[in-house]
């Protein structure tokens, strides 16, 4: 028995055939905070009430609608605040990155550390102590 496997999931389902239920809903609510605004300030002069409808409609309208480069507008916005809000200063380190690994070669032969043959004296013994006792750590 075969099933079908759903292919974009990813795609969201078109309740109207330009606009998803996410868009919907945003416009109604848009709107409906547009048609308030309006309500409110019908009485005074149409310079007054024209200036915030228009800014909620084309902000609603943008919410719903517009993306730039794949990305939905409010990510978008989120995203620019995030940039200047957050640091961007880039500090190299030189051991940071990842170690290439080597071919291991032929251990060089390294001779063994010369001991010097010179006594040293019980005096000379003294005086390194008197020096060592006068520093303070």
């Amino acid at each position: 028995m075969q099933y079908k496997v759903p292919q974009n999931v990813q795609l969201e389902d078109k309740i109207l055939p330009f606009m998803t239920l996410r868009q919907l809903i945003i416009c109604m609510i848009g709107g409906g905070l547009t048609y308030l605004i309006y309500l409110v300030l019908e009485t005074q002069s149409s310079q007054i009430w024209i200036p915030p409808v228009l800014l909620f409609g084309f902000l609603t309208v943008a919410i719903a609608f517009l993306k730039i480069r794949d990305i939905p507008f409010v990510q978008f916005v989120l995203l620019i605040v995030e940039r200047y809000l957050n640091e961007t200063k880039r500090v190299w380190i030189k051991s940071a990155g990842d170690k290439i690994p080597t071919i291991p070669t032929e251990p060089k032969k390294t001779e063994p550390p010369k001991i010097s043959k010179t006594k040293t004296s019980i005096d000379d013994l003294n005086k390194i102590s008197k020096m060592v006792d006068e520093r303070k750590i």
